[in-house]
């Protein structure tokens, strides 16, 4: 069951990723808020993968991997480094210090997601859940965001493919339209119930004869059909 360590100060990006995390089966997450206490957490947690926050109040999270990388007990946990510096040389800096790969803020669930399973994929492939679904003749890699039906590929816009991938990832289970909405959009922008509804609509336009898959539940969200 692989573990994830989050070291960062704001609690909305916390929340943000907790709530990304309970999208997959399997992971679980500890958080650290406190610079100070990152390494000490680091070597009693034991984590598979760490996700850094570059910069903190009181704490530089390039200083925060550097003490990582230097101390054996946690030299080789993988790092994402979650940062809002989108620059070149910024994340270059931030690979060359020993980072695994990094997400720029503000960051969608999925992509979230991809990365995490992309690095323990190759530090730990055991570790990773399934990329790709297959059901009802739907084919959908979360990796490279391709679909195909029945063979055939299927041409979904950015939220089109998230709202599929999170409805066709938990077949039978009601999922509300906020919890729809929350992790198909980046956190802390806008949310719009009628952009999710829109989206809903031309899904099913698009998967032509099995719209039904894809079920309406009154008063309460949609549910991807568990069976044929």
């Amino acid at each position: 069951m692989p573990r994830i360590l989050i070291i960062e100060d704001d609690p909305l990006i916390i929340q943000a990723v907790e709530k990304i995390i309970t999208l997959e089966r399997g992971f679980t997450i500890h958080a650290v808020s406190n610079p100070e206490k990152a390494l000490p957490a680091a070597v009693q947690y034991k984590p598979d993968i760490i996700l850094l926050d570059i910069k903190m109040p009181g704490g530089d999270g390039r200083l925060i991997i550097k003490k990582l990388k230097e101390n054996v007990a946690t030299r080789s946990i993988p790092v994402i480094f979650l940062t809002g510096l989108s620059s070149e040389g910024d994340k270059v800096l931030g690979l060359n210090l020993g980072a695994d790969d990094y997400v720029v803020k503000p960051f969608g669930a999925m992509e979230l997601l991809a990365r995490i399973k992309t690095v323990l994929r190759r530090t730990r492939p055991d570790a990773g859940p399934q990329e790709t679904l297959n059901t009802h003749g739907l084919r959908l890699n979360a990796e490279n965001r391709s679909a195909a039906l029945d063979g055939k590929p299927l041409k979904l816009q950015p939220k089109e493919f998230e709202i599929l991938f999170l409805l066709a990832s938990h077949p039978g289970r009601v999922l509300t339209r906020s919890y729809l909405i929350e992790n198909s959009s980046s956190y802390g922008l806008p949310i719009s119930t009628r952009s999710l509804d829109t989206h809903i609509k031309n899904l099913r336009k698009k998967l032509s004869r099995k719209s039904h898959l894809i079920q309406t539940v009154s008063k309460l969200g949609y549910l991807f059909s568990a069976s044929l």
